[in-house]
């Protein structure tokens, strides 16, 4: 079902405001919000992993949650808009958080593409060392529980790209959740 056609949720806020939105539940309820995770190892020390998102043309990706949890931690984590690549990779399988719609999502996700243009840097972070060098050093661009949301736009590749500075080889893995909307 188009989000369009989705019945909102009137609200007021705070200030007696009026808010309309749909709500996340909807959005699941209709098959509508897909899942992609990926786990890698042996990423070296100075060593990058990249992960290609592949927005198509005539939809928007809400990116709702994108998180890496890279082990050992130092370990710089970037994001780029307008990525050139000449092979995108091994593709992914997103799949509909809702088990009972199983619809298919119209982005992609690729590993290990052939990267001839980065693109614009939209985003830096850094999964900082953990106390004992060792552990559960997490970061992302984005997580909706933090009050945030990308909206990546139609017809634009995104690259995210971990940089392992810690000194010794870690495994890793990323997890993104968005829905799709027509653009």
């Amino acid at each position: 079902m188009p989000l369009d056609k989705l019945p909102p949720e009137v609200t007021e806020d705070s200030l007696g405001a009026t808010v309309v939105a749909i709500k996340l539940d909807k959005l699941i309820d209709n098959g509508l919000v897909f899942y992609g995770s990926v786990k890698a190892t042996g990423l070296t020390n100075g060593s990058t992993y990249d992960l290609l998102i592949s927005v198509p043309s005539g939809y928007n990706m809400h990116l709702l949650k994108m998180r890496s949890n890279v082990g050992e931690g130092d370990v710089d984590i970037e994001m780029y808009e307008g990525t050139t690549t000449s092979a995108d990779g091994s593709a992914g399988t997103p799949v509909d958080v809702n088990r009972v719609t199983a619809n298919t999502a119209n982005v992609g996700f690729y590993t290990g593409p052939t990267v001839t243009d980065a693109g614009t840097l939209i985003h830096t972070g850094w999964a900082v060392p953990t106390a004992t060098g060792t552990g559960l050093s997490s970061a992302g661009v984005s997580n909706t529980e933090a009050g945030e949301e990308w909206v990546l736009k139609a017809n634009t590749k995104y690259l995210y790209r971990i940089t392992n500075n810690s000194g010794a080889t870690i495994d890793h893995w990323h997890e993104g959740l968005w829905y799709e909307e027509t653009a």
